[in-house]
């Protein structure tokens, strides 16, 4: 019976403070925060052992407004972290979100924020309707 439980505890307990496991790092945009401001969201997750520092930084500068949420356990034993930044769209920019953690052995996680582009949806929107616009042209035509 204790060799079944064996492979649950060591979930529980992901290893020695010698082990350790590189974070993964993406960005999202939260909800606006106002008329004119993103929200800057940088998810670090899936790292051990626990202590971490994640910033948002323009260059090598650190944004004072960086809000680090608590760290907070994945259901497999590792952490996750999530870091925002309030911006000024127009300022957003030039921003990059910084990870540092013992498992990258002095290569810090940079993250680039790259905006996301609404020309796609722009074009995508034009083409259904200039489509919707042909199809009454020719409805018309017929009736």
């Amino acid at each position: 019976m204790l060799f079944l439980l064996l492979p649950f505890l060591a979930a529980l307990f992901p290893g020695s403070d010698s082990d350790v496991v590189k974070p993964e790092a993406w960005l999202s945009c939260g909800p606006s925060p106002g008329p004119g401001h993103l929200l800057l969201v940088c998810h670090v997750s899936g790292f051990y052992p626990k202590p971490v520092w994640v910033m948002w930084m323009r260059g090598e500068q650190v944004q004072q407004g960086t809000q680090r949420g608590d760290i907070l356990p994945n259901a497999d034993g590792m952490w996750y972290l999530r870091a925002t930044l309030d911006v000024a769209a127009g300022e957003a920019a030039g921003l990059a979100c910084r990870v540092k953690h013992s498992s990258l052995g002095g290569q810090d996680l940079i993250l680039y924020w790259a905006p996301q582009s609404a020309l796609g949806w722009i074009l995508f929107a034009m083409i259904v309707a200039l489509a919707l616009l042909t199809d009454l042209g020719f409805w018309f035509r017929k009736h």
